[in-house]
């Protein structure tokens, strides 16, 4: 039985290696750093370690760059090199826990990290994997120590401790979210619990097993829910109605609402986590439906695109590019399974994304003359658009795809030119609109 224990409110200094400086390992080495802790953050990456050495955070994540600027080269110590793991009395691995060509969990990158590390290992060391892995895999690092000469348990000690943070927003949410923490054995729970305790997180525990479970159940969880979503949408359609204004009717004022709005359902935990879970199960076939239904939503869409106009020839803008809104993290974005899909259908593809590189692009040349607009994240930055300038820009037979509801149709397809005339009307009273809320997949 898991067991949650409350914060000790005392912070007590010690050394911290945070091996993988990536968007989970780097704001929890930020965080530790502001908690008075000596941090030791390890990167292969040549390129980002100079990165952050000249103070610059390479990726979007709130109030990381000046917690990086305040703490480099004081208690905060950036490298490529593994052997400050010696001096370290926490070591944490965050790293990527891909799948390989068959969908199988590939180790990869801890075996390689457990190889590097091995000679910097000492006695009375806690060694946390952070990593997002399938079950067992804290169980296989054991037997690596093991082979190492360390009793586990006794002169080393191992746990699971997952991150589950909102990427973009962890520097906030590492110090309110419980940690979950299962030990390899009692002594290793017990120094893991401990240490988070001392740091002022609050703490679940339980065994390596059941936290490794737990931290894939929380993304299936939510990736069956966005699933569900999609699939309702499509169903929605099929009876020409409005699949925002029934969420709406689900979930307001009901204390058992929740209901998901639907979505490109992307990024690199919630695509591949499924597999952890079912590689050896024959029968899992919820995981298995959710990721086919979320992974064909975007040329499910183009296919609706495509009924309605031809597409060879003509130029599809794609607004937004990282796989959810408000960061700058393109892994595993379905925009870009979306740009191959228009691309097959020879239209000449334009990409814009306020926040990723090489994508920011003066956004009124971007839509001009534009035959289609496809909305593939929800950033802020296109909620704000303007709907009279966007007008002038595009072409009079712009077609739009908005599956985020960006402009307020409650319409998953319209044309540009109906769309100023609807949203006078969506303003109006709901009663007497009747067939104005009806989301037609066919165009306005």
């Amino acid at each position: 039985m898991a067991k949650a224990a409350k914060v000790t409110g005392k912070t007590t200094k010690v050394s911290i290696a945070v091996v993988g400086l990536g968007r989970v390992g780097l704001p929890l080495a930020l965080f530790f750093a502001e908690k008075g802790n000596i941090v030791f953050g390890i990167d292969v990456d040549l390129a980002k370690v100079n990165t952050l050495k000249r103070s610059e955070v390479p990726f979007i994540e709130e109030g990381a760059q000046a917690i990086l600027k305040k703490y480099l080269g004081k208690s905060l110590f950036v490298s490529a090199d593994f052997a400050p793991l010696s001096k370290a009395k926490i070591i944490i691995l965050t790293l990527g826990t891909p799948v390989d060509e068959n969908m199988n969990p590939s180790l990869v990158q801890i075996d390689q990290a457990l190889d590097s590390s091995k000679p910097f290992f000492k006695k009375g060391q806690l060694l946390i994997l952070r990593s997002t892995v399938s079950p067992g895999t804290t169980e296989y690092v054991r037997s690596h120590l093991t082979e190492l000469g360390f009793k586990v348990g006794t002169n080393f000690f191992l746990a699971f401790c997952p991150e589950r943070i909102a990427e973009g927003k962890s520097l906030k949410e590492l110090s309110e979210i419980p940690q979950i923490v299962g030990g390899i054995d009692k002594n290793s729970t017990k120094r893991a619990k401990e240490f988070f305790m001392e740091n002022n997180i609050e703490v679940n525990s339980a065994d390596s097993v059941s936290a490794e479970l737990a931290k894939l159940f929380t993304n299936m969880y939510r990736y069956i829910n966005f699933a569900i979503a999609n699939e309702f949408m499509i169903l929605a359609g099929n009876y020409h109605r409005d699949i925002y204004q029934i969420v709406n009717l689900v979930n307001k004022n009901y204390k058992r609402g929740g209901l998901a709005l639907p979505g490109l359902t992307g990024g690199p935990c919630l695509f591949k986590d499924g597999f952890f879970l079912i590689g050896d199960v024959p029968f899992s076939d919820l995981i298995a439906t959710s990721w086919k239904i979320n992974e064909s939503i975007p040329l499910f869409l183009i296919k609706q695109v495509r009924n309605r106009t031809k597409l060879e020839g003509k130029k599809a803008v794609i607004l937004g590019l990282a796989f959810k809104s408000e960061i700058d993290d393109i892994r595993e974005s379905l925009a870009f399974k979306v740009k191959k899909a228009l691309e097959r259908e020879r239209a000449k593809v334009y990409l814009h994304d306020p926040y990723v590189p090489g994508y920011q692009n003066d956004l009124d040349e971007v839509l001009k003359d534009a035959d289609l607009l496809f909305i593939a994240t929800n950033h802020n930055f296109y909620k704000k658009l303007d709907i009279k300038t966007v007008r002038k820009l595009v072409s009079k037979s712009c077609v739009v795809c908005d599956v985020w509801n960006i402009f307020k149709t409650h319409k998953i397809i319209f044309t540009i030119k109906s769309l100023e005339s609807h949203l006078a009307k969506i303003n109006q009273d709901l009663e007497g609109l009747g067939d104005v809320f009806e989301a037609k997949w066919r165009d306005i």
